[in-house]
């Protein structure tokens, strides 16, 4: 495995090696980026999980504390009605007047029918009085599902927003909480559903707050009231407070029974949690059900035995904060993208001089000497640049000297070839002349020798190198003047000249050897008469110079040795290889001529040479 990862790592350090600056720069600060980015997140998600964490525990407690103060609200607007109920005339006198009836009733060991009807009037004059003045209650506190108050008989009077629940026991005295309500001295007790003493129809639960009613005079017992408030009342007075955050709220008792809450659909998954023990007035953990996470607080109600306790998402609460986390998140992502910015700005101001040193050398390889110009100061970069410029400045310099040395050494080869080429085509035209003699031809000699002088008085121009492609032409004609009265009527000429290029300078005695060599390679040998055509055309910044004929033509062989320039080749004419050389020399150019022919379809040569104007010699020597 050691071996294994040393020899990956050998690798991947050899590609880096071989990567650019540039690349390598950016690579690091790549790296960099994502380990500092990495490392920024798992900091910031630590930091903002602890903060957060604290954040939504105090978010809990005060949803807790709001609770809280709803309910002893609630509970207390309660109290301070059931004060109003029991010391108003309108419950007192009634339920007094009940006792005394009964008292009598208890004392006249029976009921006298005059007694009876009494206490008949009693009940109804109590009934409409006592429902009178509760009825209104209950329009004034929405809260309040119903008012119950009973006499020391048990008999009930009051109003409910539901039909009225009959009592299961036939005395209230047999109540389990009957005892503890004497013993609060006026005050109240609170239980969930009246203590069991009603038939519940309908599912609701309901919180009783229950109070002995007492003779404000004798403060002797008159009776029992009993306010009941439904479980939706609660919930109603805290749902806008737990509805942001899809909270569950339970509130248990002092024997830990569900009093508020129970039925809710919501709490069924995680009732579990409402259960556990807690410890402390107030508090607040994070437990995990089904794989959520859930903030779960308590606060205990220590004036009524009351435990609150709430179960909230962690990720509801976290909501509020989370538009925060994905500014920082943008943060970080826009320092990253600006440090990878810089580190492009860095890499490319470092590496882009030396891509110009680079470019340079590459031009270096293909001759190109030139020095860079790169904007730097005298930094490492800049010494780099002008130690460079030293050096092209001296291999300049070199090259010059080279050139100049090679510009005499061409000039004297080229001096050569023309001598080699003059004498040439003389030989060929005194060869004429004393053919035309011995036949004694005068007239022919005497043309002859006089397109022989208007040739050599062209093509020497007082010793200039070049003459105007018209003076060419007029070469060419001479010398086919001279050759058309030695050979006669085997050969006629054509010429196709652009008048508009007539004036223009070219090298001098270009045509005249191709013509030679059509004459005396093509026509010659084909036995019967041909035709030579020669053209000057005008090309786009080029001027184009032809010699066709239709003569034997040559094999693919032949003419690869003239463009190989052959010395051993016998069957190439001497002043045809003397020109192409002169027009390379000349020109500058290799690829100056081209030749298309086949045995038996002629021969054409083509000349391409720069237009007059694009060539340095030509504008020196005209």
């Amino acid at each position: 495995m050691l071996n294994i990862f040393k020899g990956g790592y050998k690798i991947i350090k050899e590609k880096i090696a071989d990567l650019k600056i540039s690349t390598k720069i950016m690579l690091f600060y790549f790296v960099l980026l994502i380990f500092s980015f990495a490392l920024s997140s798992v900091l910031y998600q630590k930091i903002y999980s602890n903060i957060m964490s604290q954040k939504v525990s105090d978010v809990s407690i005060q949803t807790l504390y709001s609770i809280n103060a709803n309910i002893v609200s609630m509970i207390e607007n309660a109290n301070n009605l059931s004060k109003v109920i029991v010391t108003s005339e309108d419950v007192q006198e009634p339920l007094r007047k009940l006792r005394n009836f009964s008292q009598l009733y208890k004392n006249s060991q029976g009921a006298p029918e005059n007694l009876a009807a009494a206490r008949n009037f009693a009940d109804l004059d109590a009934q409409k009085k006592i429902y009178s003045h509760t009825a209104k209650f209950m329009e004034a506190f929405p809260f309040i599902s119903s008012i119950y108050i009973f006499d020391e008989n048990s008999q009930r009077f009051g109003v409910d927003k539901l039909p009225l629940s009959s009592l299961k026991i036939s005395d209230l005295k047999e109540a389990e909480w009957y005892q503890q309500a004497r013993l609060v001295n006026g005050g109240y007790i609170l239980r969930m559903n009246a203590g069991g003493v009603f038939n519940n129809s309908s599912n609701e639960n309901y919180i009783s707050l229950i109070r002995i009613i007492n003779d404000i005079y004798t403060q002797k017992t008159l009776g029992v009231l009993i306010i009941n408030i439904s479980e939706n009342s609660f919930i109603n007075s805290y749902r806008d407070i737990i509805s942001k955050y899809d909270t569950n709220i339970v509130i248990l008792d002092e024997k830990n029974n569900a009093i508020i809450g129970a039925n809710d659909k919501k709490n069924e998954s995680i009732g579990q949690l409402f259960q556990k023990p807690k410890e402390g007035e107030i508090g607040s953990d994070l437990e995990r059900v089904k794989g959520v996470e859930y903030l779960v607080s308590h606060l205990n109600i220590s004036r009524y035995g009351w435990r609150i306790i709430s179960v909230m998402p962690f990720n509801e609460l976290s909501k509020d904060s989370s538009i925060f986390s994905i500014i920082a998140f943008i943060i970080i992502a826009v320092n990253s993208l600006l440090l990878f910015i810089g580190t492009i700005f860095i890499s490319r101001l470092i590496t882009t001089p030396i891509k110009k040193l680079l470019n340079s050398m590459k031009g270096v390889e293909k001759g190109d000497f030139k020095k860079v110009d790169i904007q730097a100061g005298n930094d490492e970069i800049g010494k780099l640049r002008d130690g460079y410029n030293i050096m092209i400045g001296e291999i300049q310099n070199l090259i010059h000297k080279v050139v100049d040395e090679q510009k005499v050494k061409r000039k004297a080869e080229l001096n050569v070839l023309q001598a080699q080429i003059k004498p040439h085509f003389l030989y060929n035209t005194f060869d004429a002349i004393s053919s035309l003699a011995l036949l004694g031809r005068n007239e022919d000699v005497f043309n002859v020798m006089r397109a022989l002088g208007s040739y050599y008085r062209t093509s020497l121009s007082k010793g200039s190198e070049v003459i105007t492609i018209g003076e060419e032409i007029e070469v060419v004609k001479n010398y086919l003047t001279i050759q058309k009265i030695r050979y006669g009527d085997i050969f006629s000429v054509e010429y196709e000249i652009d008048e508009a290029i007539i004036k223009n300078k070219i090298l001098k005695l270009v045509l005249q050897p191709l013509v030679e060599n059509a004459l005396y390679h093509g026509i010659k040998h084909k036995g019967e008469k041909g035709l030579i055509t020669v053209r000057a055309l005008r090309g786009s910044e080029i001027t184009i110079l032809e010699v066709e004929d239709d003569g034997i033509g040559m094999s693919e062989e032949e003419i690869q040795q003239i463009f190989e320039i052959r010395n051993d080749s016998q069957k190439i004419s001497f002043g045809l290889r003397g020109t192409i050389e002169r027009l390379r020399i000349f020109y500058g150019v290799e690829d100056i001529f081209t030749i298309e022919s086949k045995k038996g379809s002629g021969t054409k040569i083509r000349i391409t040479i720069p237009a007059e104007g694009e060539n340095e010699n030509v504008q020196r020597l005209a």
